[in-house]
This record gives C-alpha cells, sequence and structure tokens, in this order.
C-alpha cells in the first residue's frame, strides 16, 4: 500500500510547472564563452568621437547643415551640463530646463514643419540639446565677471545670438533658405528662456 502523506509539504513553482509542462521556462543556457559581452558604453550606443564632432559644430556650424540627428546621448549631455550650471542658482530650475526643451524642442519642430522644414523630432531636440552649448559658455563667464552690469548683459546676448545662429543652422534645410528668420524666432524665444532660468531676467 502507497504510505500516507503525514502533514502538508508545500510543492515550488518550479516542481508545479514542470508537472504541466512547462518546464523549459526554467532551463537556463550556460555558456562559458564571454565573448558576445559587450562594455556598458557600446550598449548604451554612445559615440564618444561623434558626440566630440557635434560639439564642435554647435560651438562653430557647418553653413550646409548636418542632415538629419539621431543622437540622444549628447543632447542630454549638454541639458544635464547646463542644468548643472544653473543649480548653483537655482535647484528647481533642472526640471524647468528639461520641460523647457521639450516644450521648446516640440514648438520649434512644428514652426519648422508649417514652413516646409523635412526635420523630424528628433533631430530637433538633438539640435536644441546641442546648441545649448554657447549658454554653458555664458554660464561659466559669468561666474567670474558677474551676473549684474553691463558686461553681463553684452555676454547674454552675444551668447544667446550665438546658440541661435547655431540652431538655425542645424535645422536649415532646401525649403527654409528663404524662411530663416521665420524659424530663426522660436529658437530665440527657446535661447531666451533657458538663459532666463539662470539669470532671472
Amino acid at each position: 500500500a502507497r504510505p500516507r502523506r503525514v502533514g502538508w509539504e508545500p510543492m515550488s513553482l518550479r516542481t508545479y510547472m514542470e508537472g504541466k509542462g512547462y518546464g523549459w521556462m526554467f532551463e537556463v543556457e550556460e555558456s562559458d564563452d564571454w565573448s558576445d559581452e559587450r562594455p556598458l558604453v557600446e550598449e548604451l550606443e554612445i559615440d564618444f568621437k561623434d558626440i566630440l564632432t557635434k560639439v564642435q559644430w554647435a560651438l562653430k556650424p557647418p553653413t550646409g547643415g548636418i542632415g538629419q540627428l539621431s543622437d540622444f546621448w549628447g543632447p542630454v549631455l549638454v541639458i544635464v551640463l547646463y542644468s548643472g550650471l544653473v543649480v548653483w542658482g537655482q535647484l528647481e530650475a533642472i526640471s524647468w530646463v528639461l520641460s523647457i526643451w521639450l516644450a521648446g524642442g516640440s514648438i520649434v519642430f512644428c514652426c519648422g514643419r508649417v514652413l516646409g522644414a523635412d526635420m523630424g523630432f528628433a533631430h530637433t531636440l538633438g539640435s536644441l540639446g546641442y546648441c545649448l552649448l554657447p549658454l554653458v559658455i555664458s554660464r561659466l563667464l559669468l561666474v567670474f565677471i558677474g551676473g549684474n552690469g553691463m558686461p553681463s548683459l553684452v555676454v547674454r546676448g552675444i551668447c544667446i545670438a550665438w546658440a541661435t545662429y547655431s540652431a538655425t543652422c542645424w535645422l536649415r534645410t532646401a525649403d527654409t533658405e528663404r524662411k530663416g528668420l521665420l524659424l530663426a524666432y522660436p529658437i530665440f524665444l527657446y535661447m531666451f528662456f533657458c538663459t532666463a532660468l539662470a539669470t532671472g531676467v
């Protein structure tokens, strides 16, 4: 006769699933070959050489445009860097810079499409992110010359114009060659509001 079980023995999930024919769900393929393991930088598709090239383009934009941009980490790095400089004065400004980047990018993208520019949303966000570098330079200069007085206003004005020109060149297409000023206006407002977060003016 079959012995009677004393008490209740809990059944593990693996035993139950194997009894139902689903044991393959718990099979783990063991391999000693680590050649497929890639560094985290490659997994995240971070190309530092490409980011450095685009940083140079942001400071000295090519007049013929740069084509479609699909970079993510480079613009985010610039945005976080600028937000970090703004943190010195206002800690809550980080979320505002990110919000203005997304909202401003959406507005610039819509304006560009209305003007007939053939550009994608990712390209717009990337361009506005990279071209914030002149504002990063302005924040560094204001640390030495101070945030008040005529010299600070001159630095802010020059860097806003520089950033606006760079972003306009990045977003320029053959369809907007004669509409550059119309495209530059929303970009200027975007740069101005980012500066206002840092300076309060």
